[in-house]
């Protein structure tokens, strides 16, 4: 168990330093054959993780959910008559919202999606070393709890990475994009850069965020407003939990659906970071511009302290030299 646990160490421990050995290689010069492997390996990684998730918890969640319908079904028989089986639906469901709202600390809903399967366990990892967790699904086991920590561990540098080179490739799609010029703009500079950026970042929004929530609205049955909160709330990591895609959604189309939103997400972060990059660099050459005009300005009024003084001295001297 120790020679385990220092494998496991050690491994983190090499995968750290050999993180920070790219990092340190100029992450703004990251090939592009480097980002792919990266996010090859990712990918591996979280089928695996996901595949490791679902053989953790799927078993106790099926037995948990044996146990509460034989519950179930002994109290509708020894209460038949008095509750029939869709009153007692309807308390469990208002039971399940009260505890949605957290008021309750019990689910009487049994007939909700496994939360173990390939798919949302698939999910479940990438939510957590994208650091958004939302929260609607922990693990209950210490096998689980264990091996999701050491997990996050290792996959949340590799994860800040990829992001870290998807969002220096988007700034770079950017600044080609805000550097072509438009002909009939030409002549009016702050018109032509001010009318592009409104144009990229319009569009951005729309393919990100706009179009994607209608369609997640629609899918989901959420309200179009609920869909874009839970994409704003996705996209800054914030990650709340009260809207989650996907659990609904059963069979072979969930795990598609959940690579597509995956994918989604992954672009929506890095250009998140992306634009946080680009507000950072304007702030910081915005202040860089005004260090140096304050430096000038100090600069100047020192030259004419200096040339005022030798005029002085200059007139004294004549003064001292020319007979009255």
């Amino acid at each position: 168990m120790i020679r385990t646990l220092f494998g496991i160490f050690s491994t983190i421990h090499e995968v750290g330093n050999h993180i920070a050995k790219i990092s340190n290689n100029n992450l703004k010069k990251m090939e592009i054959k480097t980002l792919l492997i990266l996010i090859t390996i990712l990918f591996v990684y979280s089928l695996i993780g996901g595949a490791i998730m679902m053989a953790l918890e799927q078993a106790k969640e099926e037995t948990a959910s044996t146990d509460i319908i034989t519950t179930l079904s002994t109290f509708l028989t020894d209460h038949s008559s008095c509750m029939t089986s869709s009153e007692l639906s309807t308390l469990l469901t208002e039971v399940k919202d009260a505890y949605d709202s957290g008021v309750m600390s019990v689910i009487g809903n049994t007939s909700a999606a496994t939360q173990w399967d390939f798919g949302n366990s698939i999910f479940f990892v990438v939510t957590a070393i994208t650091t958004i967790g939302y929260g609607n699904q922990t693990p209950a086991t210490k096998g689980g709890q264990a091996f999701i920590v050491i997990f996050a561990l290792i996959g949340i540098p590799v994860t800040g990475l990829i992001i870290a080179g998807l969002a220096e490739k988007i700034k770079k799609l950017n600044s080609y994009f805000t550097n072509k010029k438009i002909p009939c703009l030409n002549k009016y500079a702050k018109t032509e850069k001010g009318f592009k950026y409104f144009l990229l970042y319009f569009t951005t929004i729309c393919l990100l965020i706009l179009i994607p929530s209608a369609i997640i609205s629609a899918i989901e049955d959420w309200a179009y407003g609920e869909a874009i909160y839970y994409t704003v709330i996705t996209f800054t990591t914030i990650g709340f939990g009260d809207f989650v895609v996907g659990i609904t959604t059963e069979g072979g189309t969930k795990i598609v659906y959940k690579i597509l939103v995956i994918i989604w997400i992954f672009t929506g972060l890095a250009w998140v970071g992306a634009l946080i990059g680009e507000c950072t660099e304007t702030a910081k050459a915005f202040t860089e511009k005004k260090e140096k005009k304050q430096v000038k300005i100090g600069s100047d009024v020192d030259d004419t302290y200096e040339d005022v003084n030798t005029k002085v001295n200059s007139l004294k001297t004549k003064q001292k030299y020319c007979p009255r």
